[in-house]
């Protein structure tokens, strides 16, 4: 094994940065495979919560909503009925804790896009691919450039995420960028350049570093696991987002039984108790 600590650098100046300059050219063409990947994994996480959105995420809302007018029944008719016994209305604790407390509830989530036939979608992840490789920020030649480039790689993953391909399509269309690694200013000596592609090198494998430890954290997300059930269900003739939905059908019918129910109850405490008006 090759040990680190004894590993040395060419002794010139001028060896040093053409193996520096290799060196940070093939680690930032990881770098930017990397990203492309955690952005089609992204891309494929995003889109299996749209569908899950679209199947069963509404239901499960309607579900919500149903127990909480539940709720709010069972606490009204307790107050009307400790009205019937002490003569004005008794707030029970639990009631009074929530009217003080009790955030109101989510507004409903935007309808989720339509989704892309298998041809766009490839037609999207080869032209992110090559749009990052050609304004990749870490490949500036300084610092404006950068900014520039940061700027574009902005509008590229903005289009990338909302599944654009006529956004991505423009951008490519864009005037082509000179890149160059490590060239030197005319202000640097070799010394200072060596030192500033050193720590460009480290800073390069930091952020490699990370993108892995997201990439190999994904997995462990709730809508991951759930999208691998899914497929491995449809691989045996299931469709395991139908089935949710029907559940979710079913206890939304017993749901809506059991709070017509309570309001007919509420209903029938008669005008002098059954004032309290539901929120």
């Amino acid at each position: 094994m090759e040990c680190k600590a004894c590993f040395a650098w060419p002794k010139t100046l001028n060896e040093q940065l053409t193996q520096l300059r290799a060196a940070l050219v093939q680690i930032q063409t990881r770098l930017i495979e990397a990203e492309a990947e955690l952005a089609d994994r992204l891309a494929e996480v995003n889109a299996f919560e749209f569908e899950f959105e679209a199947r069963v995420g509404h239901l499960i809302d309607a579900v919500g909503a149903l127990e909480a007018e539940i709720g709010r029944y069972h606490d009204r008719i307790q107050i009307a009925r400790s009205k019937q016994i002490f003569g004005a209305p008794h707030i029970p604790v639990e009631e009074q804790y929530r009217r003080a407390w009790q955030a109101p509830p989510a507004s409903a989530p935007t309808p989720p896009t339509r989704p892309l036939s298998a041809a766009t979608e490839r037609q999207i992840k080869q032209l992110y691919r090559q749009l990052a490789r050609r304004f990749h920020p870490d490949l500036a030649l300084d610092e404006a450039d950068r900014v520039r480039r940061t700027r574009m790689m902005v509008a590229i993953n903005d289009a990338y995420a909302a599944r654009s391909l006529a956004e991505l399509v423009a951008l490519a269309q864009e005037s082509d960028l000179i890149i160059h690694t490590g060239r030197a200013r005319s202000d640097q000596t070799e010394a200072q350049l060596v030192q500033a592609l050193h720590q460009e090198l480290t800073r390069v494998q930091r952020r490699l570093r990370e993108i892995e430890r997201e990439l190999r954290g994904l997995p462990q997300r709730p809508s991951v696991q759930l999208s691998l059930e899914v497929k491995l269900a449809r691989q045996r003739g299931r469709d395991l987002l139908a089935e949710m939905a029907a559940e979710l059908e079913r206890k939304i019918a017993r749901k809506t039984v059991e709070r017509d129910l309570l309001k007919l109850q509420f209903d029938q405490l008669g005008p002098d108790l059954g004032f309290i008006q539901m929120k």
